[in-house]
């Protein structure tokens, strides 16, 4: 006759036993695996790079969209409006990607008000800088990367954007919810029903309730490398913030946490901060495919940090040149600063 255990009953200390081993060993490999994961050292020597202005491309209709006003502002000024309020969003994500890639090791990033300063001629509201005169600055300075940015989203997320998260991670649960239910379709449409409606501020945005703020801003940043083989774009990252943490508002007064513009600051500042950390890990120069005399064939050339003495006199791509009395004299003594 078998007897039980007093503390276990119904259950031998083998069959107790041999549980621990599969809840451990899945944590335990997990953890072994993120151990082994190196990044490359930091950039020796150092990096220089010139980050551009941000550009707004999410599609805000109204101004109210990304401020809150106690009082609506009339139809006549709306679009004025919005392009001041998008405008001041440009310029604090600039000054955060660049802020936060200063904080990385082996990067030195040109300052924000020298950058806004040498760009002042070549911005045009809500439009990029056109890449042939962006390039001939960041040779003109001696940098090694070129760093783009737009905003993609910024308080709400496009429908191709929420729509495809959505449905990942609602397909993956009512799976489950199907075979602990045999496949009833009343669960299964009372799930979808329930999921939508709770998920629905999460991925799509723009709500503010019981103290969680979805805001969503979505950055895509891309890395330009320039000299010795010429320009070439090599390195993209995007990210997604939806929810404010309550943590960053808490550094706000309160009745500032259940601004829009608050909420939304601070998702972009998380954005920023995240794309400038992993660029940090992962962004170096690469090698680079130099074409050879012969049609058709290339071959690559290992890069390294550029030589300052060595930069390709652009000038004539800048608009507005001013010989030694103007936009020379001031990127001469930028560089300068920058410790060439």
């Amino acid at each position: 006759m078998k007897v039980a255990h007093p503390a276990d009953p119904g259950r031998s200390r083998k069959g107790r036993g041999g549980l621990w081993p599969s809840l451990f060993l899945p944590g335990a490999l997990f953890i072994v695996g993120c151990s082994l994961i190196r990044f490359p050292d930091p950039p020796d020597p150092s990096l220089l790079v010139l980050v551009a202005p941000v550009v707004m491309e999410a599609p805000i209709k109204k101004p109210t969209d990304i401020h809150s006003f106690e009082v609506p502002p009339p139809e006549d000024v709306e679009s004025a409006m919005l392009a001041r309020l998008a405008g001041e969003v440009e310029r604090e994500a600039q000054r955060l990607l660049i802020e936060h890639l200063a904080r990385q090791p082996g990067f030195r990033v040109v300052p924000f008000e020298e950058v806004r300063r040498l760009t002042a001629g070549l911005r045009v509201p809500g439009q990029r800088i056109p890449e042939p005169q962006l390039l001939a600055l960041g040779r003109q300075l001696g940098a090694d990367l070129v760093v783009t940015a737009s905003i993609d989203d910024y308080g709400r997320l496009q429908w191709h954007h929420w729509a495809f998260g959505w449905l990942s991670v609602a397909s993956t649960h009512t799976a489950i919810v199907c075979a602990a239910t045999a496949w009833n379709p009343l669960a299964m449409g009372a799930y979808l029903a329930w999921d939508l409606t709770t998920d629905f501020p999460l991925w799509y945005g723009g709500a503010y309730v019981l103290g969680w703020a979805f805001r969503p801003v979505h950055v895509i940043v891309e890395a330009t490398q320039l000299e010795p083989c010429g320009a070439a774009s090599f390195w993209r990252d995007e990210e997604v913030v939806i929810i404010a943490g309550k943590k960053a508002l808490a550094a706000y007064p309160e009745d500032q946490r259940a601004r829009k513009e608050i909420q939304l600051r601070v998702n972009l500042e998380q954005a920023m901060q995240n794309v400038a950390e992993r660029a940090g890990k992962t962004l170096r120069l690469g090698p680079c495919e130099e074409k050879d005399e012969r049609p058709g064939s290339r071959r690559r050339v290992e890069t390294g940090p550029r030589d300052p003495d060595s930069r390709i006199g652009d000038e004539a791509a800048l608009p507005g040149r001013q010989g030694e009395n103007g936009i020379q004299v001031q990127l001469r003594d930028l560089r300068n600063g920058l410790g060439e």
